[in-house]
């Protein structure tokens, strides 16, 4: 149960009581036009239950902040009851009050001659204000608010005709005027209070799916971070820790040739600076990928084939790039990925194939059998090649960055290698797999 109502339920409820005593003093002007008597005795209840209902609603504030303006169910539940008993407590005292001084008067015998009778029924149609806190009572609390608040309104009219002057009214007229009246409120506030709840359940709904998605989002941000800490130790794995590996064994042979033999010493020097100068050529370029990527200002084609111009450039590779630059816009998400699946697939060409000649395509396939549209990406070179089986049961770093980041897209990554005849790695993402990106 919300325990705060509101600002345009109680915004309603003002201006539902506010009209409702501006309905009185119209009456009384009215009244006063027409016999030149202001006709206070039959209004008296009418105005002060009026000003009560609407100085009870308007100091209330707007917002319900938790640490400040407590207003509890309670109040609003109080005000309920004094907007449904007060227009059967004005009715009631407006039939006790005496109807003889306005027949008295001149102008009314001549211009209205109304019977008491007639000035009760007049009276009597502001039991339709109870309508108002039955609706509202069915917003705020649903189905039980409007149970509690029609059998109230019920009551009252059950117990008002015995406190009545015996000729005040025709009875049955009260009771098929109360059966019309009692039924149009049950109707509408049953059909308030059913969208109110199914409104409830909704946010209710929204609000869970909206704390799952907030869950999902940690957790994939945790996973992003995750993966990102696995590249990066492999990255700092395939290029430091093999540089300063081979340095320090080359060291440790400097210091044992270096009484016997000078030159041999030398020649390790150098080659352990070669080494270093390497290791921090490769480290650079994880920092400065890192920093910013290509994607951003090139997009993905261009990207990958400025990629492969670098390699061929500073590995003396013999390069064959083909890259459609047509290709439909990917989900940021597939691109990057793609892209470092390729720049890692490269970086072990140039580490591990001791290859001369390299293929890379990037193209886009419809599938013979359905209207599947993939995007694939295959990198092939005519280096040493190895062993995949083998090497696939010993986890590799690099193989495993490489399954991990099409795992990521869901892409499907086949890599095909034999000694001595060269490695063939095919990456190929469909457009079932696009869309979830």
């Amino acid at each position: 149960m919300n325990r705060h109502p509101p600002p345009v339920l109680l915004n309603t409820f003002r201006v539902a009581a506010g009209l409702k005593l501006v309905g009185v003093l119209t009456a009384l002007i009215s009244g006063n036009l027409l016999v030149q008597a202001w006709m206070l005795v039959k209004w008296r209840a009418s105005m002060v239950l009026g000003i009560l209902l609407l100085a009870w609603l308007l100091p209330w504030p707007q917002r319900f902040p938790q640490h400040e303006h407590r207003l509890t169910h309670i109040q609003l539940v109080a005000a309920i009851i004094l907007a449904i008993i007060s227009p059967f407590l004005e009715l009631i005292q407006s039939a006790w009050s005496p109807f003889e001084p306005l027949m008295s008067l001149p102008l009314f015998i001549s211009r209205l001659n109304w019977s008491m009778e007639q000035i009760n029924s007049i009276h009597a149609l502001g039991l339709l204000f109870v309508m108002v806190p039955v609706v509202l009572a069915s917003w705020q609390y649903g189905f039980r608010g409007m149970r509690w608040s029609q059998g109230l309104a019920g009551l009252c009219y059950f117990m008002t005709p015995f406190l009545l002057p015996a000729d005040a009214f025709t009875w049955g007229l009260y009771a098929v005027r109360g059966f019309v009246l009692l039924g149009t409120t049950l109707i509408i506030a049953f059909i308030v209070s059913t969208l109110a709840t199914a409104q409830r359940r909704e946010q209710a709904a929204l609000a869970a799916a909206n704390r799952q998605l907030a869950q999902q989002a940690a957790i994939m941000e945790q996973l992003a971070v995750s993966q990102e800490r696995n590249r990066l130790a492999r990255e700092l794995h395939d290029t430091l820790a093999h540089s300063l590996s081979g340095t320090a064994v080359q060291l440790q042979a400097v210091h044992t040739l270096l009484k016997h033999n000078p030159e041999a010493a030398t020649a390790e020097l150098l080659e352990a600076q070669r080494q270093i100068r390497q290791g921090l050529d490769e480290s650079r370029r994880a920092i400065a990928a890192l920093r910013a990527s290509p994607l951003e200002a090139l997009g993905l084609a261009a990207a990958l084939a400025q990629r492969a111009d670098a390699l061929a450039e500073r590995s003396g590779l013999t390069l064959h790039c083909q890259i459609n630059h047509e290709l439909p816009p990917l989900p940021p998400l597939t691109e990057q990925t793609l892209y470092r699946i390729a720049e890692e697939a490269l970086l072990n060409v140039e580490k591990h194939a001791q290859a001369t000649v390299v293929h890379m395509r990037l193209s886009g396939q419809f599938s013979v059998n359905s209207d599947q549209f993939s995007v694939v990406l295959i990198i092939e070179d005519n280096g040493v090649g190895f062993d995949a089986a083998r090497v696939k049961g010993h986890g590799r770093y690099g193989l495993m960055g490489l399954a991990e980041r099409a795992a990521l897209i869901g892409a499907s990554l086949h890599i095909k290698s034999d000694p001595g005849k060269g490695t063939r790695l095919q990456c190929s993402v469909s457009s079932t797999q696009l869309t979830k990106h």
